[in-house]
């Protein structure tokens, strides 16, 4: 799939687009020209994104996490903006991977099967000023992370908790970002602003692939490897628009969050936080049956609807190109 078609497809109209949502790329590099039945697998993963894939890096910055976060499957925060797993975390697990480590995280982190350069409330554009609840981690600071982390492993000697040298020109590449541009910086349905967004992701993946020791040709078109748009926006606005099909209850209202109602969400209380407005005390609390709710704080989605999108993504039906990658790789059931 050519870049310039990765380009057009990310054109979604801000306006339509439910909270948590933009669009999600998986870059396969370097794959073999003919791909057989459960002959590919990826050794590890590289993840560029923001909250919706963040595995603990905003926090490792910015500690700490606080309850409710993480009480479903963690029992304790453990750095997703969920009450459980991330999509990542499914997508490692189905490729038979560990969760992703944090670059950010210096302690108990273990890149030897890639690492997560995602944190919560990045942008793919670097902001002219530092606006409040915009993180400096833009998509290039976390492309020089990537590149810093490279660079280290081919000077040092082979190291248990560092990436072998050759992982690089094998590993699946994801990103996962792209919603915090149009909530916070952006200007709704300005199209100039979503081809600059677009084009700089396209430059982050062509910096990748030079950096994998390939050139990059003319005519957006990168040899020997395939780039694949996955249209995760329909996913969740078809569960959002449609929750009890999928075994939920409530659609748009949050298990976390405050004021009751159809969405049971206050920007100025986030999930966790209590404040003070007009002199009443107002705590944002969880719901104790967060399998029952697609929103799990009106921004991010809960687990359960986590692992309905990593479905709908590994089934291939949301691919283009079609890449059937449930019947290519011998992928791990999610549990």
């Amino acid at each position: 799939m050519s870049l310039r078609k990765a380009e057009s497809h990310s054109g979604l109209r801000p306006s339509l687009v439910p909270p948590g949502v933009f669009f999600f790329l998986l870059i396969f590099l370097y794959l073999p020209a003919k791909t057989t039945e459960a002959d590919c697998s990826f050794p590890a993963i590289f993840n560029f994104g923001d909250s919706n894939s963040d595995t603990g890096g905003f926090w490792a910055a910015f500690p700490a996490q606080r309850a409710p976060f993480g009480m479903t499957y963690f029992k304790k925060p453990a750095g997703r903006a969920s009450d459980g797993r991330a999509v990542i975390d499914f997508l490692a697990q189905a490729l038979g991977l560990p969760f992703l480590s944090p670059y950010l995280q210096s302690i108990g982190s273990n890149f030897s099967h890639g690492a997560n350069f995602a944190t919560a409330s990045s942008t793919v554009l670097l902001p002219s000023l530092f606006v409040t609840g915009i993180s400096p981690f833009s998509l290039a600071i976390q492309l020089n992370q990537m590149n810093e982390l490279r660079v280290r492993v081919f000077e040092m000697s082979p190291q248990d908790y560092l990436p072998s040298k050759g992982i690089f020109a094998k590993a699946l590449y994801t990103f996962d970002i792209g919603q915090n541009d149009f909530a916070y910086i952006g200007i709704g349905g300005d199209k100039q602003f979503l081809s600059q967004v677009a084009n700089q992701i396209a430059w982050t993946i062509k910096e990748l692939y030079n950096n994998g020791g390939r050139t990059f040709m003319t005519q957006s078109e990168l040899q020997n490897a395939s780039v694949i748009y996955v249209d995760t926006h329909s996913v969740k606005l078809e569960v959002f628009q449609h929750p009890k099909k999928y075994g939920f209850i409530y659609g748009t209202k949050a298990c976390c969050g405050s004021g009751g109602g159809s969405y049971n969400y206050n920007p100025q209380v986030f999930c966790g936080n209590n404040k003070i407005i007009n002199g009443i005390n107002v705590t944002a609390s969880a719901c104790s049956d967060p399998q029952n709710y697609v929103s799990w704080d009106g921004v991010h989605a809960t687990e359960a609807t986590n692992k309905i999108i990593i479905r709908a993504i590994l089934s291939g039906s949301y691919f283009d190109p079609p890449f059937p990658l449930s019947h290519l790789c011998n992928l791990k059931p999610i549990c």
